[in-house]
């Protein structure tokens, strides 16, 4: 069903700083972010987010340096912890899952590439990409299937047995993608 609300984030605020909570009515009033920062050492990262992202469309999240894009898409997975809203993912609140029902969600239902992600260095394309569905205990026939489909997803065929040293930045990226 592609328009299905995948994921739903109402009334979103992130407010880094030592009372976070207090800050959120100020913010609501219209207090600005120089004048939280100035006035309660405070730092407005998420000011009134609402996002609903469909199944099986393409979202894009754009924005200056500092803007809050990275800090929205670490609330999605819980990485961080909103100040106020929801988030709603398949209709589940992710807010209200513990910690085995959120383990399980990063593992199966969400995933993010972090702008500075890590691959492994002494593994190759193919032993990267293969990498979390190993560690998930996928059999070996369908561990090699889904590996393929996916070197061949990110257009990287041809290079399964290269490093990462040995491929440019965008292709590492693709890696980390898939």
């Amino acid at each position: 069903m592609p328009d299905k609300i995948k994921i739903d984030l109402k009334n979103l605020y992130k407010i880094f700083g030592d009372k976070p909570q207090e800050m959120v009515s100020r913010v609501i009033r219209g207090m600005s972010k120089a004048e939280l920062l100035a006035d309660h050492n405070h730092v407005l990262a998420l000011n009134n987010i609402n996002l609903s992202i469909y199944n099986q469309k393409i979202h894009v999240v754009m924005g200056l340096s500092g803007s809050g894009k990275s800090t929205l898409i670490r609330h999605i997975n819980r990485l961080i912890e909103p100040t106020s809203g929801s988030i709603l993912f398949d209709e589940n609140d992710i807010l209200g899952m513990t910690p085995v029902e959120l383990r399980a969600f990063r593992q199966f239902k969400t995933s993010m590439v972090f702008q500075n992600f890590s691959l492994l260095p002494h593994r190759t394309v193919e032993q990267n990409i293969s990498y979390g569905m190993f560690i998930q205990g996928m059999e070996p026939g369908e561990l090699k299937r889904n590996t393929a489909k996916w070197i061949k997803k990110v257009d990287l065929t041809g290079f399964e047995k290269y490093y990462p040293v040995q491929l440019s930045g965008g292709m590492q990226q693709r890696v980390g993608i898939a």
